[in-house]
């Protein structure tokens, strides 16, 4: 049978205020054509359909307008979509009931009996093919927050310590986790009782595969959209969660398209469009993995065609002022019959001496009449008081910052030395709470 992996959609996602539906309009068709033509058994989304917890009435009409697309086209097509960071669980969740009936299972959060133990039942997805064969089993594990991490922690049997050695990261841009960490714990005992149900109701020639979102050891991540999260702390989680007689292992969060630790049956299929400027310079892929005789017989990647072009000037690096402002000038003249949602999308960078408040705005008035859709004026500062003369963080208008910029320029402001680590940890669950958190 044959997989078809994505991810990392983020319907309703904006640039800078310009909208990127007919970008993800462009890519839900294709999937659906390539879906037929490649002859896909079942199709995995592993989190964050959505951009926002509150998704826009656009970007439902977009999820909803899918899978009839998807459903009509290819009527033996199974989909299974787990919940990402972005996500609310409760509103991908919703309409379960409605969508079962069409072969979608949505995977929103787990759940728990009187006692505490672990509901695997909704977690544990039959995938079949084309004939209606069982296949394999997909153990489909969505973001967890803090809370579901922590009480399978408090449930852990302390005196073995069995699988709770954390490999520490290497020297990149990973990070290393203490050995007793709780969440980890609770991450482990959560993998370890979900895998052991799966096995216990695998047959003969049946592959288990696995779906989860988060950051995991290895992983490289994109400027400006991601974070290492894990109920809303910086944990970088280890690949072993995953055991090694798992087929394929379908993970979400990272928007390059990657495996994990050299192992290539453990893959981040990236984002389908790039959802930043520094995106813009690696390919966007869906993955393919076939499954025979219970084990993973091959896996391959298909770039996605873009249909709106990102451009940067300079390519890297900065321009000082007249020097960006030519560069704009020489760019082609707008032509009248173009869509306004199709034109390429543009930063500019500069590098000034001093602060030139008025440079964005100059910029922007020559944009109007180009063919170009301006996202972002990046203005770097070079001070003159060292020979390396340091980039250091100019002034911006607050819609630029992303919240954590906020916070660590205020802190920078009215404390000397780093954010203690207790602090920013603290503020990262607080912000996780405010924009992901469940509707009451």
């Amino acid at each position: 049978m044959r997989l078809l992996h994505t991810a990392d959609w983020h319907l309703g996602h904006t640039l800078r205020d310009h909208s990127r539906r007919r970008e993800q309009e462009h890519f839900l068709q294709w999937l659906v054509a390539t879906a037929v033509e490649r002859r896909v058994d079942a199709l995995l989304i592993a989190g964050d359909v959505f951009d926002s917890a509150n998704p826009s009435p656009a970007a439902w009409k977009l999820w909803f307008e899918f899978l009839g697309a998807l459903k009509r086209a290819l009527p033996s097509i199974q989909v299974v979509v787990i919940a990402g960071n972005h996500d609310s669980a409760a509103r991908l969740e919703a309409p379960r009931e409605l969508l079962d009936a069409f072969d979608v299972s949505v995977v929103g959060r787990i759940a728990r009996d009187a006692d505490g133990a672990l509901q695997t039942d909704d977690l544990l997805v039959p995938l079949r093919d084309a004939e209606g064969d069982v296949g394999a089993l997909c153990v489909a594990i969505p973001f967890l927050r803090a809370g579901d991490v922590l009480l399978a922690a408090s449930a852990a049997e302390p005196a073995t310590g069995q699988g709770l050695v954390i490999p520490r990261a290497a020297a990149t841009d990973e990070i290393g986790e203490d050995e007793s960490d709780p969440l980890i714990e609770g991450m482990r005992r959560l993998h370890a009782d979900l895998f052991s149900a799966a096995r216990a109701r695998l047959e003969p020639g049946q592959a288990m595969v696995a779906m989860a979102h988060g950051y995991l050891v290895g992983g490289m991540i994109s400027e400006l959209s991601e974070r290492k999260v894990l109920g809303g702390n910086q944990h970088a989680l280890p690949v072993d969660l995953f055991p090694d007689d798992c087929a394929y292992v379908a993970l979400g969060h990272l928007h390059r398209p990657q495996p994990v630790a050299r192992r290539d049956h453990v893959r981040y299929c990236g984002s389908p469009i790039p959802l930043s400027m520094p995106e813009r310079v690696h390919a966007h892929h869906v993955v393919f993995a076939d499954l025979a005789d219970g084990a993973l017989e091959k896996v391959f990647s298909l770039r996605v065609p873009l249909l709106v072009a990102m451009q940067r000037i300079p390519e890297r690096g900065e321009l000082g002022p007249e020097q960006a402002l030519a560069a704009v000038e020489s760019l082609p003249a707008r032509d009248a019959a173009s869509e306004d949602d199709l034109r390429p999308l543009l930063e500019v960078a500069v590098r000034l001496a001093q602060p030139a408040p008025g440079i964005g705005e100059q910029i922007a008035r020559v944009c109007a009449d180009k063919e170009v859709r301006l996202a972002r004026v990046e203005v770097v500062l070079s001070g003159a008081g060292t020979s390396e003369q340091a980039a250091v963080e100019p002034p911006c208008e607050l819609a630029q910052l992303l919240p954590e910029q906020v916070f660590l320029r205020r802190y920078a402001r009215d404390h000397d030395g780093e954010v203690p680590e207790e602090l920013l940890r603290a503020f990262r669950e607080l912000l996780e709470d405010v924009e992901h958190g469940e509707p009451a």
